[in-house]
């Protein structure tokens, strides 16, 4: 239900999409102009200090080209590339300085990123609640002004909580990718992809109740509304983990398939629309714990309660019962007074 209907209001609202990836830009703009002024010296430093790294880095970009431009095939190219990350990262770290400095540079960045996504957050949320609430359309640049502050503070809030959830998944998911290289090789992708899906997921998972609860109760501290949205989250816990399941994987296949044909462009263009699905499927999970109804095109209201629960269908069976009280009633009056009948003609 959660994927299916979160799809009718993507396909039904698809002009957001647009909006969405002009946010990414801009975002993608800033952190990497701030992420220039920061790496460039950085680099500099580094060649300066370990001057075998600028020839490991070229070898590396050399073989990444190779499989970009499909003269060598990624399963063969793997077992070179593994290698030259390693003998990169050794290099670096044989200067604690500098390896602290990228380290602490990288986090800052992806932080910086992680903000300026957040802050779109709340805009798409608040535009999805009101098109399922009354087909009510907002744009995405009035929105995000007029709740500024609430998206800086939701953006503020979910980063404490994520940034330490990606850094700790992403350091894990280094050892485990080079344990399991040193014993399947190849094989290591495909389990690799699964355990992403599966932390993807469960991240989503994490937060999907926060932003409805945010949503609906204004008048919480957003952290506070983290912690209270775990009740509605766990009454549709197996509902919401299919959906966000479904979700990845399908980014991961478009990703895979289109990611040469449209030399890249789709790794800007799926982004916005994950996005928006992610928002989506938070909503009407939210929507169909709490029994609301709503709208998934300008025509069409689904109804989330159960079809024998709901109070329409609750008032016609008592009508019928007691129409058939009524009709039973009588058909026991009739046979007790052709009974009478019957003993009177009989005396």
């Amino acid at each position: 239900m959660e994927f299916r209907n979160a799809l009718t209001i993507l396909f039904s609202n698809i002009g957001y999409v647009l909006k969405i990836l002009l946010w990414i830009l801009i975002s993608v703009v800033i952190t990497a102009a701030v992420g220039a002024a920061i790496m460039v010296p950085l680099w500099k430093a580094m060649l300066a200090a370990l001057p075998s790294i600028g020839a490991l880095v070229s070898d590396l970009l050399n073989t990444l080209t190779t499989v970009w431009n499909g003269t060598i095939n990624l399963r063969v190219a793997i077992f070179d590339i593994v290698p030259q990350v390693v003998e990169i990262l050794k290099t670096i770290c044989s200067n604690p300085g500098l390896a602290t400095a990228l380290v602490f540079s990288l986090v800052f960045l992806y932080a910086l990123y992680l903000f300026l996504m957040g802050l779109s957050y709340y805009t798409i949320g608040d535009i999805i609640n009101k098109l399922m609430a009354s087909d009510l359309r907002f744009g995405f640049a009035s929105n995000m002004a007029l709740n500024f502050k609430k998206c800086c503070r939701y953006s503020a809030s979910r980063l404490l909580i994520s940034l330490p959830i990606d850094l700790f998944g992403f350091v894990t998911g280094i050892f485990i990718a080079y344990g399991l290289f040193t014993v399947v090789g190849v094989f290591t992708l495909p389990i690799m992809l699964i355990l992403v899906v599966l932390f993807c997921s469960c991240k989503a998972l994490l937060f999907s109740g926060w932003l409805p609860r945010t949503l609906f109760h204004p008048e919480e501290r957003v952290l506070i509304s983290f912690t209270r949205a775990f009740p509605c989250v766990k009454a549709n816990l197996g509902g919401l983990f299919k959906a966000y399941c479904v979700t990845f994987s399908c980014v991961y296949l478009l990703a895979s398939v289109f990611t040469v044909p449209t030399c890249g462009l789709i790794l800007l263009v799926l982004p916005s629309i994950y996005y928006f699905l992610l928002r989506a499927v938070e909503l009407i999970g939210y929507y169909k714990t709490k029994g609301y109804s709503f709208y998934v095109d300008s025509t069409t209201v689904v109804n989330t309660v159960q079809y024998g629960f709901r109070a329409d269908n609750q008032e016609e069976r008592c009508e019928e019962s007691n129409i058939d009280t009524v009709i039973a009633k009588i058909t026991q009056d009739k046979d007790g007074a052709d009974s009478s009948a019957e003993n009177e003609t009989e005396v």
